[in-house]
């Protein structure tokens, strides 16, 4: 076909990223792509997929599209505040970077750009995929990598978490996801926490692990019934006014429905050679060093860190 774009990569762990970044033109731009049929070859997890860029109408998405199961990210979570960081750029200029998926039955399943979808629901944009042949483990895979531009949430990891330790247990479900069993089972206990406090914050990723851990263990010594008021005090409260609370409120008004008083996080004291020690507490992590450090190994510290920040900067844009 004439108007045809065709790429062709090597398998990586971001080719799929170094390619959808090259996908960052003008919306009008993917229209035209898009309504002339242009294509384009991916290898994925080392087999060449032939991918067609296609426009769902806005009042199509929802019925025309629907988002892979396997996906981490919980859809039910999402909301204007969860993806105010995608609103003013769809609104301005609509969609830049189109989705992944494959079509099922004539409904195309969206493996990479959920939060895509649902932004472009929410500001009745047109959205864009690129539809190809993808068995399950192309379409888990391409689910992964797409949400580690905006990591899924501690809570939202941990439900998956749970199910895979259902069906194996806590060692194999961490050495599956190449986690520490420990920091798996904080995202885990924090999974115990009530979906209705999930939607109450801004953005699921407001909750960390080790604070919806300490959060857990309030939740899960309530009675059923003071449970079920705890949830219609969110749902009735909460949720509605959400833009007048910031984390920090919500968790508090939370804790004292639950008639507890806010559980105090202890920080994570880590001893490291000569003395040095690394303190982790809210998410904050801060690192002694001890005089007899030298100089030069000052310097290499504060490179590494450094060179670590900023490789990890440039993965997340």
């Amino acid at each position: 076909m004439k108007n045809d774009v065709v790429v062709n990569t090597e398998t990586t762990s971001v080719s799929v990223q170094a390619v959808t970044a090259r996908d960052k033109r003008l919306p009008t731009q993917l229209a035209e792509k898009a309504a002339a049929g242009s294509t384009m070859t991916q290898n994925v997890k080392g087999k060449n997929v032939l991918f067609k860029l296609l426009e769902v109408p806005a009042n199509k998405i929802d019925m025309r599209t629907m988002v892979y199961l396997g996906n981490e990210r919980d859809q039910t979570v999402l909301d204007a505040w969860a993806v105010s960081d995608l609103i003013d750029t769809f609104r301005t200029d609509g969609q830049l970077k189109p989705a992944y998926g494959r079509d099922v039955n004539g409904v195309i399943e969206i493996a990479d750009g959920s939060r895509r979808r649902f932004t472009a629901m929410e500001t009745k944009q047109p959205f864009y995929v690129w539809v190809g042949e993808l068995d399950e483990e192309q379409m888990q895979y391409l689910s992964d990598i797409g949400n580690q531009y905006r990591p899924t949430s501690a809570w939202e990891k941990g439900m998956r978490y749970t199910r895979m330790i259902k069906a194996s247990n806590q060692e194999k479900t961490a050495e599956h996801f190449g986690i520490d069993r420990k920091a798996m089972m904080r995202c885990v206990h924090t999974a115990e926490l009530p979906k209705a406090l999930i939607q109450a914050l801004k953005s699921p990723n407001e909750l960390s692990a080790r604070r919806g851990e300490a959060l857990a263990k309030v939740w899960t010594k309530l009675s059923d019934i003071k449970q079920s008021e705890v949830i219609a005090f969110i749902n009735n409260w909460l949720i509605p006014e959400k833009q007048n609370y910031d984390t920090e409120q919500v968790l508090e008004l939370f804790v004292v429905k639950c008639g507890n008083e806010q559980p105090k996080e202890k920080p994570e004291v880590q001893k490291l050679p000569l003395g040095a020690t690394m303190k982790v507490k809210n998410g904050t992590t801060s690192f002694t060093l001890p005089p007899q450090v030298s100089d030069a190994s000052r310097q290499k510290i504060e490179a590494f860190i450094s060179e670590t920040l900023s490789k990890e900067a440039l993965d997340n844009c």
